[in-house]
């Protein structure tokens, strides 16, 4: 490819993967493909970081991704948790309550912060290994080649020219790279307009609360952030359709209007005009090009989910590209990622909408002088809506990379103690050293580390297995197979499921000895 002219011309560079975009998708990918060995490049066309509020609640099943990840503890430190959910009527009467803790994680809150605090823990991650931020460079053609892609680059006025192995577009709602994929984000916008902004508020509010009050002109979201300041969503009225953002005086009149009450509003620092959407691109991947985040998916912030999807999209990518980037794993391997993804995004979307279109609901109720009535809900239910909310149900069943095992609702889903597995590997957690396995482990050994299920507090019946069962957690928590008893025909059956993504050593390797159970 040739150089387009410029003040000066950089010949083609080569770089494995280039990730697109600096916000949490692209700086979660970087960090989860460096912990997994591969050094990748980030572009990003603003001159700076931003500091804007933005996607502010991160939810309990990516803590543990970020626990993984060795990233909780600056989250933890730098952000507030969320440990109930309150939604109150006129007059800030509460009509229902939800309490994370007993949703089955180690992490049973959300941690809400600023996303430019988010990507500034990222950033800085990353710094520490070396890798930044290349700020004010402009993609300005991405071209799938014979063995790769074909990146155009713009940097003050002179072109470079890329050859990437892969792509990973992160770049957001007006990602580039969808752009260069022929992709569109297709679904629908919600009605109404909304402000975002954040605040503070002489409201008095319950430690780890956060709250959504409806009343008969609309809704306002009260979220904690750390430093006793607050994020806050509100539809603004149906008459306002001006440009000029609201002043601090508008914006509490408009809140105080919502909640029925003086939420006591000051010191607007940001605020940010917004619609509310639900969107999807059809497929997240060409083979060489993927797409994250908001550049793939968007969807009603009420649901606080969208920085989540994000975070779920980087860590099932990396591990994959890694792989194969190793030639540990066949190309064909990257597939899934669409397939997997395009399925939990998916999901994301349908629970967003569900709130949404719940919040609006209680909105419609409410009267001049009334509001509405929420019977209690079944506990089971309530518990299952909760751990939805939380992203702990996802499932990537119906996946090539999930064995096909259609009596076992379990396999394709997160195994609950994952976050207790140690490195990069695949882990076969097993309860009794089982006969029969020397030429499987010997095949196997570099890439799955056979752990006995007792040293992570696992017992075989919570694991859905027998003493000589076994189940095949993948890198990202996520079982890929199940044997009940870990017979011969299983281990045959396992045999196959690896090799239709992974590399077997080849025969001379294998012959070696064994690895040995891993230890937690």
């Amino acid at each position: 490819m040739t150089p387009r002219s410029g003040e000066q011309d950089n010949p083609a560079s080569a770089a494995p993967v280039l990730i697109v975009g600096s916000g949490p998708a692209g700086l979660f990918a970087a960090s989860e493909l460096m912990r997994h060995g591969v050094r990748p490049r980030i572009v990003e066309k603003r001159l700076a970081p931003h500091h804007e509020t933005r996607g502010t609640v991160i939810q309990p099943a990516v803590l543990e991704i970020l626990d993984r990840g060795g990233l909780i503890d600056p989250f933890l430190q730098a952000g507030t948790r969320i440990e109930h959910i309150q939604i109150l009527g006129p007059g800030l009467r509460e009509l229902a309550r939800a309490d994370l803790a007993g949703i089955g994680c180690k992490y049973e809150f959300q941690c809400s912060l600023p996303q430019w605090r988010t990507e500034t823990i990222l950033r800085e991650h990353l710094a520490d290994q070396g890798l930044h931020v290349e700020y004010g460079i402009d993609v300005t053609s991405i071209d799938e080649g014979p063995t790769g892609v074909e990146v155009a680059l713009e940097t003050d006025g002179r072109t470079e020219t890329l050859d990437a192995a892969y792509v990973l577009g992160a770049g957001g709602g007006h990602s580039v790279t969808r752009h260069m994929m022929g992709q569109h984000l297709v679904g629908s916008t919600y009605d109404g307009r909304y402000i975002v902004a954040d605040v503070a508020l002489r409201l008095s509010t319950p430690p780890a609360h956060g709250r959504v009050i409806v009343g008969p002109d609309g809704f306002v979201l009260v979220s904690p952030l750390p430093d006793h300041r607050w994020l806050i969503f509100v539809n603004r009225n149906d008459d306002d359709v001006r440009d000029a953002l609201p002043t601090e005086a508008e914006l509490s009149t408009l809140l105080n209007t919502r909640a029925g009450a003086d939420v006591g509003l000051h010191d607007l620092r940001w605020v940010s005009y917004f619609k509310m959407h639900k969107r999807a691109v059809p497929s997240l991947g060409d083979g060489r090009r993927f797409l994250l985040g908001d550049a793939a998916h968007m969807s009603s912030p009420l649901g606080g989910e969208g920085i989540n999807a994000a975070f779920m999209d980087a860590a099932d990518l990396a591990w994959k590209l890694a792989l194969v980037a190793h030639g540990a794993a066949k190309p064909a391997i990257l597939d899934s990622y669409a397939v997997e993804r395009g399925m939990a995004d998916q999901h994301v979307l349908d629970v967003s909408d569900e709130v949404h279109s719940f919040i609006m609901g209680l909105v419609m109720q409410c009267g001049a002088d009334s509001a509405p009535s929420l019977p209690p809900g079944d506990p089971a239910e309530v518990l299952l809506g909760l751990r939805r909310r939380s992203m702990l149900d996802v499932s990537y069943t119906g996946s090539p990379l999930i064995a096909a095992q259609s009596a076992d609702d379990a396999v394709g889903t997160r195994l609950p103690a994952w976050h207790r597995l140690a490195g990069t590997s695949h882990h076969l957690i097993i309860f009794d050293n089982t006969p029969g396995r020397q030429a499987f482990d010997a095949r196997w050994q570099h890439a799955v580390a056979a752990v006995e299920g007792r040293s992570l507090g696992l017992e075989p019946s919570a694991a859905g297995v027998s003493d000589r069962g076994a189940v095949l957690v993948r890198p990202d928590g996520f079982i890929g197979f199940r044997a009940p008893a870990l017979d011969d025909a299983a281990v045959d059956a396992l045999d196959i499921h690896l090799a239709s993504y992974l590399m077997p050593l080849p025969a001379e390797k294998a012959a070696e000895a064994p690895a040995a159970v891993a230890q937690v």
